[in-house]
């Protein structure tokens, strides 16, 4: 039984009354909910619907000895937005540009124009107007090619909870892996769209950009979230990928990165220390190439402090590098 609140339950038997003109008896309403795995009594669906009745109109039609119920449908007509929201759709019209090959971004930007042509000439008018007002640097966003199959499967399998077999392509690989994956959520690292959740093969969590899955198949197998996952899973990522190991670094920074550090990345530490010759950067997360990454760029301007293991890790690619120059 899924776990849904009597305001979300009012809102699904609105929207049903209002998708169909010839209207939904209680025993329809009771079906479309048990198909949801949503279990209520009749007399729960006539208190909802009279519920409902005090603040939507709501119409009753007698036919064949049954009562049909219907609700007219929310449309926006008419309505005359000011100067600041129709700057804001403008800006969001730009923040969308970067994501068109996903079908959320092309659907996101049709939502928009939805909107926009369902209300005056004159919000269309002005919308033109203020389009180029706000520019966004998407040098950091990525054009990536998406397979629209793959992202519904992707959406099917988050929804349901229902695990996923993949061919997977990995960034430097020559050679594709077939995994199982529990896929968790989506997100966006620099523009482009990846799938978060737990790697059957790897054993830990991971994140799989979408452009890289050649092939997907929804499995009848299903799982379930760890609770502790939405609380934790921004400390389990330092930037962008996750681990499950977590560990607490500390990080000297010098005074001329420091500057740095406290204006672009402060959101990054756990805590912050201030000392003489810089900053103290602390953080609990998993130690991953990405960060090995983000403390290689600063040079001399950051020295590991602790685990002993990663300091190591750092001079072992220093060496590394050193070569490419001594050799």
């Amino acid at each position: 039984m899924k776990d849904m609140s009597q305001t979300e339950r009012q809102i699904f038997i609105l929207l049903l009354l209002s998708e169909n003109k010839r209207g939904y008896t209680i025993n329809d309403i009771h079906s479309s909910l048990e198909k949801w795995d949503v279990i209520v009594d009749k007399k729960t669906i006539m208190r909802d619907i009279d519920s409902l009745s005090g603040i939507c109109f709501i119409s009753e039609d007698e036919r064949n000895n049954k009562t049909y119920y219907t609700a007219d449908k929310f449309r926006l007509r008419d309505i005359t937005f000011t100067s600041p929201e129709l700057i804001s759709l403008a800006f969001m019209l730009e923040l969308l540009k970067p994501y068109q090959n996903m079908t959320m971004g092309r659907s996101s930007n049709e939502l928009i124009y939805r909107l926009l042509d369902n209300t005056t000439n004159l919000n269309r008018e002005f919308i033109k107007h203020f389009t180029g007002l706000v520019s966004i640097n998407t040098n950091d966003y990525i054009n990536d090619s998406l397979n629209p199959e793959v992202e519904e499967k992707l959406h099917n399998s988050i929804q349901n909870k229902r695990k996923v077999r993949i061919t997977y392509r990995s960034f430097g690989s020559d050679k594709d892996t077939i995994r199982v994956i529990q896929p968790y959520e989506l997100s966006i690292n620099d523009g482009a769209l990846c799938v978060v959740g737990f790697c059957e093969l790897r054993n830990d969590l991971r994140d799989f950009r979408v452009s890289r899955i050649k092939n997907i198949n929804l499995l009848e197998d299903t799982f379930q979230i760890p609770e502790d996952y939405y609380s934790n899973r921004s400390r389990k990522k330092f930037i962008h990928l996750s681990g499950n190991v977590i560990e607490k670094i500390i990080i000297s920074f010098n005074k001329t990165t420091a500057k740095y550090i406290m204006e672009y990345e402060a959101e990054l530490a756990d805590e912050i220390v201030k000392t003489e010759d810089g900053i103290t950067f602390i953080r609990n997360t998993a130690i991953t190439d990405e960060l090995v990454r983000w403390i290689l760029q600063f040079g001399e301007g950051a020295k590991v402090i602790s685990p002993s293991h990663l300091k190591d890790k750092i001079i072992q690619e220093l060496e590394n590098s050193l070569k490419q120059y001594t050799q």
